[in-house]
């Protein structure tokens, strides 16, 4: 599916047509705005041809839009940029389709033009245009001011992630000590994943933010780099962020062992007393359970002889119980 966006001879307008946006680019608009989502994964011979025989993009760049690349980059050509970036549009906490919710964001940037390519439906693209038709002489000022809203609106989704995930640490570093339980060491153990997928996607983003955040580059005007030291430094607070929640899930995995070790003392020192209260009826009971003729019972008799054996049991028990207790065992 393609559309666009274009300003010519000071009015804005849509089109969703090849055809006619390949016209709109030869009559040379002041800003041309093409977004391309890939059915299915991948272009159509128009797109294709639209692309590379009418934009000029190299077939290399072309090739990157359709396979997916693990490390966003930029490559400057002769005629034009080629920027790939990854984003998050998760819409809940949801980790097991956190994956799913990554996207590959593919830009060209060539003079008045701006080219999207993407797998995904991604709403804040449509969010953007739908704006651009409202306020063209804010949102499609320049190429610099659409480039800098798109990008700052990726790092703004990798930014309300690591905000959610961040909540969600701390609801279960106030449980990890309460109820130390299976479920909460996976939940754990997913965010330990997601932080780890987290850290592939922002880190070697610095490069490409870096990118345009330099003065002399040919692409971004003196004026507006700016904007981009600013996107820059938003994306080194969030590396910041996911570092220190990577630490954050260190800690509470070694707090969730040493409180499941302290749950398991104490469950251990429990049984241990209730064996040591018994000990003293179970060597009783072992005593005068042989089948011999005791002294006792010539002594005291056999009633004699079972009150003592229940005196014995009871004193026993009461000096461990009184030990235990001084001790502060219980």
């Amino acid at each position: 599916m393609i559309r666009s966006i274009y300003i010519h001879n000071g009015s804005c307008r849509q089109e969703i047509n090849i055809e006619k946006i390949n016209k709109v680019y030869h009559e040379n608009p002041s800003l041309l705005w093409v977004d391309i989502t890939l059915e299915k994964g991948d272009l159509s011979t128009d797109e294709i041809a639209l692309l590379t025989d009418t934009f000029k993009f190299h077939e290399l760049s072309v090739e990157d839009c359709l396979f997916p690349l693990y490390n966003p980059k930029v490559e400057e050509f002769d005629n034009y940029l080629f920027v790939n970036t990854h984003g998050i549009r998760l819409k809940n906490m949801n980790m097991a389709e956190f994956d799913e919710s990554m996207y590959e964001l593919d830009i060209f940037l060539a003079q008045n033009l701006i080219v999207t390519a993407h797998t995904d439906e991604l709403e804040f693209l449509e969010t953007l245009m739908h704006k651009a038709m409202l306020k063209p002489q804010i949102e499609l000022k320049n190429m610099e001011t659409v480039l800098y809203k798109i990008l700052s609106k990726v790092v703004s989704n990798l930014e309300s992630t690591m905000d959610k995930i961040s909540d969600k640490i701390d609801l279960i570093e106030d449980k990890v000590l309460e109820d130390p339980n299976p479920k909460l060491m996976e939940e754990i153990l997913d965010l330990k994943k997601v932080l780890l997928s987290m850290r592939k996607i922002a880190d070697p983003q610095k490069n490409v933010y870096a990118f345009f955040s330099r003065e002399n580059s040919e692409y971004i005007r003196e004026a507006y780099s700016a904007y981009f030291r600013d996107i820059t430094d938003q994306l080194n607070s969030l590396n910041k962020t996911i570092n220190y929640n990577s630490q954050m899930i260190s800690s509470l995995i070694a707090i969730y062992m040493s409180s499941i070790t302290i749950k398991l003392n104490e469950t251990m020192k429990f049984l241990s007393i209730i064996a040591t209260m018994f000990l003293p009826i179970l060597i009783v009971a072992s005593y005068y359970g042989m089948n011999v003729a005791f002294p006792e019972i010539k002594l005291i008799g056999e009633t004699g002889t079972w009150f003592f054996a229940i005196f014995m049991i009871l004193a026993a028990t009461l000096a461990i119980i009184l030990y235990m207790k001084n001790k502060k065992w219980f």
